[in-house]
């Protein structure tokens, strides 16, 4: 195949706008007529040595858009109410555009100045699309890297039905916050298959991670675009997570679809709200209750800051609908800001006009917690709440080290759905802790621990 390398100023564009502030000439026919000459087949590289202003452009197979610094990249102009950047082909079925690969720049989509959905005078639900900066819907083989996402009105990128998608080096910026606007980071649905993220920093207004396989509402197939899919996502690494006052971390939302042999590790910055919702989220729609297979979540040292979302209330993890196995190892948790749960296994809900997504949990393993509550705030809640099913519970090599008179306690089973089958804590090292376990209405089956060693200071 013959890979056409064209340069945006050679084939006509002024590139005299701005990433930051926008303005200049309209770019988008230029450089539309540049990446529709993948359309039949053909291979293009088109480069940007400075920043366009467009009103949204299409891509194709076989397609590379490469900025030459930060300052190169796109400026979305105003009311264009679209994606600034969307795959040509778009399928709900049979996979259209591959090999397309994003390096380097900086796209603005100049978020204050777009709709949020179109139409926009029906609620977002009803609507046609919702305007994202990166829509990908079919595609295989999508490589982004050294990308800037700046003001994006919705989220970030929207990538559904998808195969082999790879995104490092991203940098989400939001000096346009808006409110419950919905300005998520990546947000990702299914079907899909071998998804890398790495080192992706920054501050969203939602989710900053989002792997939601099977999205819905009310009963329908999607909300947020016409072509967006739902289905299982498996075989995901998610390796360095950098977030800088995150209103939230990172959600896995499941339900019916498979979410399997999934990895995150390296997770650390500032949030609000929350850290990991791993949620069946039900909406009410019966027989929905979460098909979550392997995950396992490392490394993580986050810090919160000032929770903004009421739906729910803050925590680090929370886990509702059935798992297979999750592990949570070497996670760190220093002074924290409020009595915020640790980790909540969900019983019934206390989301308004949900119904009820349990957990059920054949085996949750906690390898690794290192807690050091020395802060002002008390700690009037457990860490650990239990208000749903875990069959095998398993607390392991862990300290927890608690300002003198805190006396917290660990893990305590509440609410009428609560059942912990068999419960095995060992090699723990505590200092100010109320209790290791509070069981009150005796949910806990078997308890077995060793090696624990518990002591008060003054």
């Amino acid at each position: 195949m013959i890979i056409h390398t064209v340069h945006a100023r050679q084939a006509g564009a002024k590139l005299d706008s701005n990433v930051a502030t926008g303005g200049g000439t309209d770019d988008t026919a230029v450089l539309q007529a540049v990446l529709d000459r993948a359309r039949d087949g053909e291979g293009v590289r088109l480069v940007l040595d400075g920043a366009a202003l467009v009103r949204g452009l299409k891509v194709y197979s076989n397609t590379t858009i490469e900025c030459l610094g930060k300052e190169c990249g796109f400026f979305q102009a105003d009311h264009s109410d679209c994606a600034l950047l969307a795959n040509g082909r778009p399928s709900s079925g049979p996979i259209l555009d591959r090999d397309i690969t994003l390096l380097g720049g900086t796209y603005n989509q100049n978020c204050r100045h777009q709709a949020h959905h179109v139409p926009p005078d029906v609620h977002y639900s009803k609507a046609k699309y919702m305007v994202v900066a990166f829509a990908f819907f079919g595609v295989e083989n999508l490589l982004v890297r050294d990308v800037t996402v700046c003001d994006q009105r919705t989220f970030a990128f929207l990538i559904t039905n998808w195969l082999k998608v790879t995104m490092e080096n991203i940098r989400l910026e939001l000096p346009g916050f808006i409110h419950a606007g919905n300005q998520d980071g990546i947000h990702v649905q299914g079907p899909g298959r071998f998804l890398v993220l790495r080192n992706i920093q920054g501050r969203t207004g939602d989710d900053f991670i989002a792997l939601n396989g099977d999205e819905e509402t009310n009963g329908e197939k999607s909300w947020a675009h016409p072509h967006a899919t739902v289905g299982p996502i498996t075989d995901v690494l998610i390796d360095t997570v950098m977030v800088d006052d995150a209103a939230q971390v990172l959600r896995i939302l499941s339900r019916e679809s498979l979410h399997d042999r999934i990895t995150i590790r390296n997770v650390s910055g500032n949030y609000r709200s929350f850290g990991f919702y791993l949620s069946a989220w039900d909406y009410k729609a019966k027989g929905f209750q979460g098909n979550f297979g392997s995950i396992v979540i490392e490394n993580v040292d986050l810090r919160q800051t000032q929770a903004n979302y009421t739906y729910t209330e803050p925590f680090l993890f929370r886990v509702s609908g059935r798992h297979r196995s999750l592990t949570l190892r070497n996670i760190h948790y220093h002074d924290p800001s409020d009595d915020r749960y640790l980790v909540h296994v969900e019983g019934k809900t206390d989301i308004p006009d949900m119904g009820d997504t349990p957990a059920d949990v054949e085996s949750l393993v906690i390898d690794g917690l290192h807690v050091q509550d020395r802060g002002a705030a008390t700690q009037c809640r457990p860490y650990f709440r239990v208000s749903g099913r875990v069959r095998r519970f398993v607390i392991r090599n862990s300290e927890l080290y608690c300002a003198p008179g805190k006396q917290p306690v660990l893990l305590a089973t509440e609410g009428e759905l609560a059942r912990i089958d068999s419960l095995l804590a060992y090699n723990l090292d505590a200092e100010n802790l109320g209790a290791l376990v509070s069981d009150p209405g005796r949910k806990i089956a078997r308890f077995e621990s060793s090696n624990v060693q518990q002591r008060t200071t003054t």
